[in-house]
């Protein structure tokens, strides 16, 4: 789902590529609530306007809204 829609995102690059590159949880800040986040890196070749393509890496960072070991809901507002 994640690498279609990048494909969608930059329909003219070539050779997209999407890594998961850890885990880590995420407290809230006035309670020990927690969620999951990832780290998303996307890396496509994207063309040049004098020709020729360029690398480009792009990194953002997804947010879980159930639990990824036991798929329980994360509670609203942590």
């Amino acid at each position: 789902m994640l690498l279609e829609n990048f494909k969608e995102v930059a329909p003219d690059a070539t050779d997209h590529r999407v890594s998961l590159l850890g885990y880590a949880f995420i407290f809230g800040s006035n309670t020990l609530d927690e969620n999951g986040c990832m780290q998303i890196e996307m890396t496509a070749n994207h063309p040049l306007k004098k020709g020729g393509f360029k690398s480009k890496k792009q990194t953002s960072n997804l947010l879980f809204k159930f639990c990824p070991f036991c798929s329980k809901p994360y509670k609203e507002g942590a």
